[in-house]
Order: structure tokens, then sequence, then C-alpha cells
């Protein structure tokens, strides 16, 4: 019974060590790491697939609702690694990572009208990364 008890003892020791030594993951960090699975989806092939993708001038206050465009259609994007795609698709949804796109207040998101995902123009997948990296970076270095 004392050994097991000190087993016992000696693995929650260990576990609040390991957890008090352990560096917390940062928006930034969160970030840079979807920034990378971005580079590092490559797009099989080029389809006759067009994707509606959010471009570079999205107004402010509606980072949040192209974010949420761009991930709705990234499991449609052809590429030959789906299991770097479904991890991306589901770090997008992360809260720290849409924290970090979406900067305003809900006060500040009630004034906005952001357009519908269907309204934006479709453009092929290649081009549909691009724009998603972009949206990506310009938050990361938004970012304190």
């Amino acid at each position: 019974m004392r050994t097991l008890f000190s087993f016992v003892l000696c693995a929650l020791l260990a576990m609040t060590c390991w957890a008090e030594t352990t560096p917390a993951i940062t928006n930034k960090d969160m970030l840079q790491a979807a920034i990378r699975q971005v580079t590092q989806l490559k797009i099989t092939k080029q389809t006759d697939s067009l994707f509606y993708s959010p471009t570079t001038g999205i107004e402010d206050c509606c980072s949040w609702s192209a974010l949420e465009c761009f991930n709705s259609q990234l499991l449609n994007i052809p590429t030959s690694n789906k299991d770097l795609q479904a991890k991306l698709h589901k770090n997008l949804r992360k809260k720290v990572i849409v924290s970090s796109v979406d900067r305003c207040t809900v006060e500040q998101k009630s004034k906005v009208k952001c357009q519908s995902c269907n309204s934006y123009p479709m453009i092929d997948s290649h081009e549909f990364m691009k724009n998603l990296l972009s949206l990506l970076q310009k938050s990361f270095m938004q970012l304190p």
C-alpha cells in the first residue's frame, strides 16, 4: 500500500513539474503553425474547380468572416496530404486562431456588414491558398 501511495505521489509531483515548465502556446505560436501548414499543403493538380475567396481588401472587422469562408471550403481543395488538410481545417476553427484574426469588439462588429462567402470572387485553388496565407500573415503581423 505504501509503495502504491509513493508511486502515485511521485507521478503527481512529476506531472505538476512538467505542467509548470511546459511553455504556454501563444496566439503567435498557433498562428505561425497555421501559416506553416498552409505553406506545406501542396495542391495536387490544377482542376476546373473554383472557390469563393476573400481578397486582400477585406473590410475591417470582417476578417473572422473571411476566415470562416476560407475554412468552409478548405476540405474541397485538391491535395494529396489529406491529414495535413484536416489538421489545418481543425486548427483554423480554434479559438486562439479566430481571436488572432478577429481583433474587433462585438460592438465594432455590429456596426459592420461583412460580405457573405458566396459574394466573393471565385478563383482557382492556388490563388485561394495564397489569399488564405495572406490573411493569416496579415493577422500575424498585427499581433503584439
